[in-house]
């Protein structure tokens, strides 16, 4: 593994273990086993290393979950297929997952990362387009139609995650979807 990528993989275990507001680069350094010099060398400071673990893990997300789209396929089969890869991810990596809900809720987020997130859900935004079009999808705002399929999807990740709900099932999967596609569908 690269330095950069060990400074990175550290703030993720720093956060996950104890917030945002206990990281500092010494920490970081320790965790990463490089000088604390070494990480102004990739960073400018905490923000911009946040920030850039953010998008590093948005990025990983948005690829894997985009591997299931295809413009050819039914709207529906689309959403479900998506939905499925994204489950996936969030249940298979839940530092990552934690991570994105602390950051969601942190002050951190820049404009530049907002653009670049909306570039790479492109082809989902489209999926929902055309499903509005074709009168499959509530004609609703792009924000809160996503909002009523990601809600969902973090928060039954979060009862998988403490055992409340079991998620290995395929057919209690194919409910969550089915309730999640009831909510935007017409």
């Amino acid at each position: 593994m690269d330095k950069k990528t060990a400074i990175l993989k550290s703030v993720l275990k720093i956060v996950n273990r104890e917030g945002f507001y206990h990281l500092n680069m010494k920490k970081i350094a320790k965790e990463a086993q490089v000088a604390a010099g070494t990480i102004y060398l990739y960073f400018k400071g905490k923000e911009e290393l946040i920030n850039a673990l953010y998008a590093m893990i948005v990025s990983e997300f948005n690829i894997l979950v985009l591997k299931g789209f295809d413009e050819q396929k039914p709207v529906k089969e689309n959403f479900f297929q998506m939905m499925d890869l994204a489950l996936n991810f969030y249940l298979d990596q839940p530092d990552n997952f934690s991570f994105i809900e602390q950051y969601t809720y942190a002050p951190f987020l820049f404009k530049e990362n907002q653009d670049d997130n909306f570039l790479l859900l492109m082809p989902i935004y489209k999926m929902m387009r055309d499903g509005k079009k074709q009168k499959l999808i509530k004609n609703m705002p792009d924000a809160v139609l996503l909002s009523l399929v990601h809600g969902p999807l973090n928060t039954i990740t979060k009862l998988h995650l403490a055992k409340k709900t079991d998620l290995t099932n395929k057919k209690a999967r194919e409910k969550f979807y089915d309730c999640v596609w009831q909510a935007i569908s017409v």
